[in-house]
């Protein structure tokens, strides 16, 4: 019945006249009243927030419906005609003159709007650690991917606020040829509120002649104008079916900003330890290419001390030898090399996104260098109460926090269903123009109040939704009780590794050193003939496998620095 009372309107041929006549009449300035009631609870057209509605407000402190520990979302806000486009955007840098530019697709534009060409993947010169997790955080297609969910999430809070959009309702009906000849056309607007009720406003005209059973079919002649609302009174006051929907897809775009953290998180570890692996491989290179310089340095004064009958001719050979093994596994070296330099191009990128494969011809070798980086024993400074920021930084804890939070609103709602069902409503209208009887019983300014009642009685479906959903919050605290157990332990896993690779290498540093010591005094030897060739190699093989021990322990350093970096929620290569 309420149904069909909201369903109010009018014709579009007949307007005019009611709005004209509308003017003649005090009475339906308090029908204007209703109205502008009714458009004060429309201004919105989404609800932005829970928190927003003061009728929301007094709901939260009611703790007869409110479940324990539930957090509306208070930040987001749902914007139907601007949806949100939160992918990572493109890198901003500097040209030459200092002026910053904004990578697009296909070139860089200077702010006057000037286009500078991308630099070919030749004249890209080697990253630095900094350069590969930029690039990693803007360009890898699988935080892309990530971030994509925030549109996702954006597009489906925009469809829940679908719920409470204007519906228009236009009705028309002629009936031409009958004993009661007679037309009926009405037009009219309704919304659901964010306070969980109704309200309406249409106007509508019936003509001609009616049964007398239906007469309140018939109108005066400028027509009826009509105007109500209804509200719920204890089921659906303080959350519904629109409203439970709309505050689980807000949460859900907070949700998505942690997982897509820990997909930061993730990569840019992984592109850290993808980075030092490719200058561990070219550290390992400049080792064989030194060993092999000084064999074939050797081979040019063994050739002079040959012929002046200081060597024997065997040495030449022996030497020989050994630039022929330094040969192999420099070639080794160099395939490692360029194996780890095509891994390292998946997450060093070009401007416009594409892997950068660096050409190694064109870049100086300083990758031992490089080794060096922060490897100052006293540059090491673990943070203090690291298992504490990494509680509070992680990122799964959180996005566990939000979802606990979507589960609550969905219990409220299992509630709710339980109560009984009591609607109030009111409605107001005014006929308009001439009379269509002598009695003027149209012509009157016409309120109506109403009260609806309905008890569910078993109840079944809200009850099992309610245990279900107390079962799913208990497997929530045992999973988020085991990921704060899995974060401090992975936290002291990666400091333990971290303080014994800092120990390795301080160690296999001094054993470097003694190596090179052990040679240069066998070199000294050799150059003075108390040595042998044979002898000379085995100093010249000890210093560079002592040399690859420690590139190793400093591989193992900043992999293990990497790893603390990622255990302490640290979306970057510091901590």
């Amino acid at each position: 019945m309420l149904g069909s009372q909201c369903v109010l309107g009018q014709a579009c041929s007949v307007a005019s006249i009611g709005f004209t006549v509308l003017r003649r009449y005090r009475a339906i300035f308090g029908l204007g009243a209703l109205l502008s009631l009714y458009v004060s609870g429309c201004k919105t057209t989404a609800p932005t927030d829970v928190t927003v509605q003061t009728p929301v407000e007094s709901a939260l402190s009611t703790p007869a419906v409110t479940p324990t520990n539930f957090v509306e979302p208070a930040d987001d806000v749902v914007d139907s005609t601007d949806p949100v486009d939160d992918l990572p955007q493109a890198a901003t840098v500097q040209n030459g003159e200092g002026q910053l530019v904004e990578n697009g697709e296909d070139s860089l534009t200077t702010p006057d709007g000037e286009l500078l060409p991308l630099p070919a993947p030749e004249q890209m010169i080697e990253p630095s650690l900094l350069e590969v997790v930029e690039s990693v955080r803007n360009h890898f297609p699988l935080i892309v991917q990530a971030a994509a969910a925030r549109r996702i999430a954006a597009g489906q809070a925009i469809s829940a606020s679908g719920a409470f959009d204007h519906k228009l309702d236009v009705f028309s009906e002629s009936q031409p040829l009958d004993f009661y000849e007679n037309s009926r056309h009405s037009i009219g607007i309704k919304r659901e509120t964010t306070w969980g009720g109704q309200t309406f406003a249409g106007y509508r005209i019936g003509r001609g002649s009616f049964e007398p059973w239906y007469l309140e079919r018939e109108t005066n002649a400028g027509g009826e104008f009509k105007a109500g609302f209804v509200a719920p009174i204890i089921r659906d006051r303080w959350i519904d079916a629109n409203r439970a929907t709309l505050w689980q897809a807000q949460l859900e775009r907070r949700r998505v900003e942690p997982e897509i953290l820990a997909e930061i998180i993730r990569y840019v570890r992984e592109g850290s330890v993808i980075y030092w692996q490719w200058i561990a491989a070219g550290a390992n290179r400049d080792v064989m290419t030194s060993l092999l310089d000084l064999a074939e340095q050797r081979n040019e004064g063994l050739i002079a001390q040959v012929e002046v009958e200081e060597k024997a001719e065997i040495d030449l050979v022996d030497n020989r030898r050994i630039i022929v093994s330094r040969e192999s596994k420099l070639i080794d070296a160099e395939r490692k090399l360029r194996q780890a330099t095509v891994k390292l191009s998946l997450y060093y990128r070009m401007f416009n996104g594409e892997p950068n494969l660096i050409d190694l011809s064109q870049v100086p070798r300083d990758y031992f260098t490089r080794m060096l980086y922060g490897l100052d024993p006293a540059d090491l400074q673990l943070v203090v109460e690291d298992e504490q920021v990494a509680l509070a930084q992680r990122p799964e804890l959180r996005e566990l926090q939000i979802i606990r939070q979507q589960l609550n609103v969905a219990l409220r709602q299992a509630k709710n269903e339980t109560w009984p069902d009591v609607d109030g409503g009111l409605l107001m209208a005014q006929d308009v123009g001439e009379p269509t009887s002598s009695k003027r019983d149209k012509s009157e300014f016409e309120v109506e109040a109403l009260l609806t009642v309905s008890v569910p009685l078993e109840r079944r479906k809200a009850f099992g939704k309610i245990r279900s959903l107390r079962g799913k919050l208990a497997q929530l605290t045992s999973k988020n009780q085991f990921a704060a157990e899995k974060i401090t332990a992975e936290v002291r896993i990666a400091r333990a590794a971290l303080e014994a690779a800092q120990g390795r290498v301080a160690r296999a540093t001094e054993s470097f050193e003694l190596a090179q010591q052990m040679q240069e005094a066998e070199q000294e030897l050799f150059n003075q003939g108390q040595s042998t060739l044979f002898n000379l190699n085995i100093r010249e093989k000890q210093s560079a496998e002592a040399a690859a021990a420690r590139i190793e322990a400093q591989l193992e350093y900043q992999i293990a620095r990497a790893n603390y970096a990622a255990a302490l929620g640290t979306p970057g290569p510091e901590f």
